[in-house]
């Protein structure tokens, strides 16, 4: 498994982080006998959030084409039968490989990217699709997507769709929000997980909590603010928390009065998932695989300022809160550790036969 973006250099780890985090746990606690798993990583933090059973192995450069470049040689003195790899796959080498598309926002929103990005993406993404044995879908939704745009032949794509870890449940104690207002100053509150980047949709939920006009309600973000974050975001009574541990944010979503997703578009949306499991009130966008991911566990709707609020005032509601809660731990039983692990392995064994 190429590893090397889990522990990039922050307190938690980013959605894509997460997917090979949780892969790698599932491949192991699904494994045959005959079945191994290895890592490579690039920083040292990765260490502590990976499954101490996996053998690790430290590429030095953290340079994606060098790093794919050195793969081989990593791949041949580990006598591996298979590597796993994100949006890319090794330049040379006789492994057999699968890449992970997590989605095609680089082809279907190009003006989210930079230049240099969405050239780099558009020429390696299709070269790596190619030259992959299998390629895998973190969701229906991606993988139906990613087969469209891409031509693919669709025996050659498998889902393999992530889980909550285990960390993410209801409250036990009943003292989440005790802890959220000592450690954030947060009573009531909407909280939002993810950087401020134009896909996220920040300023809709912005303006959607100014229509609202509850003087008492919060708005929560969890992420890194980008520069002029504070304007997107004025007039809504907003608070940045900036990166959280993965405990403070079980916390944030055990203790939230509402968890939005107003993303415009996501691959998967692990934001919705986690926030379910910890039996969260959840509103999501209608767009991409959310509304694969949220089922009937959540409120999806249209991500337009009038659309999110009516969907926050509706889970605002004593008991439409409730069941919503009831519905959303329901919902995220229906992914599991189990059912990644026997996909990916099932994936590799495609990949090699």
């Amino acid at each position: 498994m190429d590893a090397h973006a889990v522990a990039q250099p922050t307190p938690g780890d980013a959605g894509n982080a997460r997917w090979i985090k949780n892969l790698i746990h599932a491949l192991v606690a699904t494994a045959g006998p005959d079945d191994s798993v290895l890592a490579m990583i690039a920083h040292d933090q990765a260490r502590e959030r990976i499954d101490p059973a996996v053998p690790l192995i430290e590429v030095t450069d953290r340079n994606v084409s060098r790093l794919l470049r050195g793969a081989p040689r990593v791949m041949q003195r580990a006598r591996a039968d298979i590597g796993v790899f994100n949006y890319v796959v090794p330049f040379r080498g006789r492994t057999p490989s699968a890449v992970v598309v997590h989605d095609a926002a680089f082809v279907t929103n190009p003006g989210w990217f930079s230049r240099r990005d969405r050239e780099v993406l558009g020429r390696l993404v299709p070269w790596a699709i190619r030259r992959a044995s299998v390629v895998i879908g973190v969701s229906h939704a991606a993988a139906a997507e990613i087969t469209e745009i891409f031509d693919i032949p669709p025996h050659k794509v498998h889902v393999v769709r992530t889980y909550p870890a285990p960390v993410f449940t209801p409250d036990p104690s009943g003292q989440a929000a005790e802890r959220v207002f000592s450690r954030f100053g947060l009573r009531r509150y909407v909280l939002a997980v993810g950087d401020i980047h134009p896909r996220k949709n920040i300023g809709s939920l912005a303006r959607a909590m100014a229509l609202m006009g509850d003087p008492d309600l919060q708005l929560a973000l969890v992420g890194r603010p980008a520069l002029g974050g504070e304007q997107i975001v004025q007039g809504a009574n907003a608070h940045w928390l900036g990166r959280v541990t993965d405990e403070q944010l079980v916390d944030l979503y055990r203790a939230a009065a509402v968890v939005c997703v107003p993303s415009l578009y996501e691959g998967f949306g692990l934001p919705i998932l986690e926030a379910m499991a910890c039996g969260a009130p959840v509103v999501a966008s209608n767009r991409g695989a959310m509304p694969e991911i949220a089922g009937e566990g959540a409120i999806t709707t249209d991500p337009t300022p009038n659309g999110l609020a009516l969907g926050i005032r509706e889970a605002l509601d004593a008991a439409q809160a409730e069941r919503l809660g009831v519905a959303g731990v329901q919902q995220a039983t229906n992914f599991s550790e189990q059912a990644m692990g026997e996909a990916g392995w099932a994936a590799a064994r495609a990949a090699v036969s």
